[in-house]
C-alpha cells in the first residue's frame, strides 16, 4: 500500500507561515456607491447564483477586469 505525501505546508516555519499570513491582511478600504438600478441587478445576480459573500465576489471581479486590462495591454516586440 502506498504511502500518501506529506503536505510541504507542515515543513514550512511558524515563523515563515506566519509573515505569509501577514502580507495577506487586508489593510485598506475603498468604498463604492450604486444607484438604485444597479444596486438591484447585483441583488439579482448574486440571488440567482448564491453568492453568499458579496464583497469577495466585488473583489474577484475587480480584479480579475483589471488583469485581464494588464494582460491585453502587454507590450509587445512585435
Amino acid at each position: 500500500m502506498a504511502r500518501k505525501k506529506r503536505s510541504q505546508k507542515h515543513n514550512l516555519s511558524p515563523e515563515f507561515r506566519r509573515e505569509q499570513r501577514e502580507k495577506l491582511v487586508r489593510r485598506y478600504r475603498k468604498t463604492i456607491l450604486f444607484n438604485e438600478r444597479e444596486r438591484s441587478v447585483i441583488n439579482q445576480y448574486c440571488q440567482k447564483f448564491s453568492v453568499k459573500n458579496q464583497s469577495a465576489f466585488m473583489r474577484e471581479i475587480v480584479i480579475s477586469h483589471i488583469l485581464e486590462q494588464l494582460d491585453d495591454n502587454y507590450p509587445k516586440l512585435f
